[in-house]
C-alpha cells in the first residue's frame, strides 16, 4: 500500500534500505477536517475530495521536494 512497485517493496534484499520522511498534504488535511467532525457519518460509497476555493490563490511552485540521504553532498 506504499505506492512502490511490488518487486521492489517486497524484496527481502531491500529491507532496511528506506527511511521515513513526512510532509503535509493540505488538500488531504481539508478532507480530514471535514470528515473528522463529531457524529460525521458518510453515506455508503460516499467519497470526499478537496476542490480549490479560488485557483488564483493556490501556490503551485516552485516546489522543492524533501532531500533524501542519497541527495546530500559528501
Amino acid at each position: 500500500m506504499c505506492g512502490g512497485s511490488r518487486a521492489e517493496c517486497r524484496n527481502k534484499a531491500n529491507e532496511g534500505l528506506y527511511e521515513v520522511q513526512d510532509t503535509t498534504c493540505y488538500r488531504q488535511a481539508a478532507v480530514e477536517e471535514h470528515t473528522g467532525q463529531k457524529d460525521f457519518k458518510p453515506d455508503p460509497g460516499q467519497r470526499f475530495y478537496a476542490t480549490e476555493i479560488d485557483e488564483e490563490l493556490i501556490t503551485r511552485g516552485p516546489f522543492t521536494p524533501l532531500a533524501s540521504a542519497n541527495d546530500q553532498d559528501d
